[in-house]
């Protein structure tokens, strides 16, 4: 029997780690499962020295040339995704009962190995469009955890793979320039943490944004932005976030695109409060974002949502108001938490859904040695239709087809077009 461990054998396993990283990424990126659908190619060029991080050039909407690569190689984000024009889900019959509420289901959510795959890189990709009105405005909710080590030996022939074969994402440490239209996204980077470097078409300077700061980004009628991990040639960076999407309003879809930034080192810094006698710490995410939302006359409101990240001391308890009109989703980012209406326990990467049946939500930290880590999503429903498209999420398939059509014409910048055109094939 030939030896196992020599030279082939270890080019085999180092292959299969490349091409295993490789569908992670490209699951990542798109963070839903379904089946994908070619868009129109657009006609955006790579020309970009990877080395540099440089000012994003003036935006000609008819000769539109931004790309790091060709973004959306056949598709959004990698690979199109197409989520058929879903109808709203009929509404749950709402209690005004000032009661706990119940736990619909717990689910478990795979963590795909990305960046570095061989040393635990990994996100967790949450669905929520498949609850409907349980998690309605919500979309996706992403978990990132990643690191970069300059000493790390496979690192350049990770990005010599994706540079050979073409995969998007593959040979940068992050995502190439790509659009978004017809929702908000949130992205909010962990205490503790590394940055990520972004830069975008609304003419801002280009930025790294660290732990404790958060990004919101109003997509409205068509925003490109890219995204990528800090790294260093001096020491290894370490990153963790959460990205979420948000959905918006059809009467706020096509709404002016904008950026602003909450939290530290910022104009609006996080509102919190700790309570059940300090036990329990809690940083509103959502407060602090509606405060940065209303106060700027150039961004419109958007229908009430609220984030909340908690953590927990060993044995702590937490009664949290929701109104009885709202979702209510609830993930686990560390440690075991139960409620006092079910006898399931929910774990790390995992979601609780609550029914509306009642105005508050108990959660308790069963573990009496270790914290308690969540993050709580509630939110006004918008009970609207969803086509969702990759990084596109509008009402109707028509208008998925007109974004890609815009992309591949070179007008979805083009604000004036989009409107003129949105205009003519909107939903009534």
């Amino acid at each position: 029997q030939k030896a196992i461990n020599g030279p082939s054998s270890i080019m085999a396993h180092t292959m299969m780690i490349l091409v295993l990283s490789s569908l992670g990424l490209l699951i990542a990126k798109v963070g839903l499962s379904c089946a994908l659908t070619p868009q129109p190619k657009p006609n955006f060029h790579r020309n970009h020295d990877q080395q540099q991080w440089i000012r994003l050039p003036h935006v000609d909407a008819a000769h539109t040339q931004l790309g790091r690569r060709q973004i959306l190689n056949g598709g959004a984000a990698a690979a199109s995704l197409f989520i058929p024009q879903q109808q709203a889900s009929a509404t749950t019959p709402l209690s005004t009962n000032e009661q706990s509420r119940t736990v619909v289901s717990i689910d478990e959510h795979p963590a795909i190995p990305v960046w570095p795959t061989w040393a635990g890189g990994r996100v967790v990709p949450v669905s929520l469009t498949e609850y409907g009105r349980l998690s309605d405005p919500y979309l996706l909710l992403a978990h990132h955890k990643h690191w970069f080590d300059p000493r790390d030996p496979l690192r350049k022939p990770f990005q010599k793979f994706g540079q050979i074969t073409g995969l998007p994402y593959i040979d940068v440490e992050g995502f190439s320039m790509h659009p978004h239209r017809g929702f908000d996204i949130l992205t909010y980077i962990l205490d503790g943490s590394d940055g990520f470097r972004h830069r975008d078409s609304l003419g801002e300077t280009p930025c790294t944004y660290r732990g404790g700061t958060a990004q919101w980004m109003r997509c409205g009628s068509g925003v490109l932005h890219e995204e990528f991990w800090e790294t260093r040639q001096d020491r290894r960076t370490d990153i963790e976030l959460f990205q979420i999407w948000i959905n918006l309003p059809k009467t706020q879809k096509m709404d002016k695109p904008a950026i602003l930034y909450v939290g530290k080192d910022t104009d609006h810094s996080w509102l919190e409060e700790e309570t059940e006698g300090g036990e329990v710490r809690v940083r509103d995410v959502g407060a602090t974002l509606n405060k940065a939302i209303n106060s700027d006359s150039n961004v419109k409101s958007r229908p009430t949502i609220n984030i909340q990240h908690a953590t927990f001391q060993p044995g702590a308890k937490w009664k949290v108001h929701v109104p009885h009109k709202q979702s209510a989703l609830l993930y686990v980012r560390r440690g075991i938490a139960a409620f006092p209406n079910t006898l399931s326990t929910i774990t790390a990467l995992q979601t609780a859904t609550f029914a509306a049946d009642g105005d508050f939500i108990d959660v308790w930290n069963v573990s009496k040695q270790n914290d308690l880590d969540v993050l709580l999503l509630t939110g006004d429903p918008l009970k609207e239709s969803i086509a969702m498209g990759g990084p596109i999420v509008m009402n109707t398939s028509k208008e998925i087809q007109d974004a890609y059509q815009q992309l591949s014409e070179g007008k979805f910048l083009d604000r004036d077009t989009v409107l003129q055109q949105h205009a003519l094939n909107r939903p009534k």
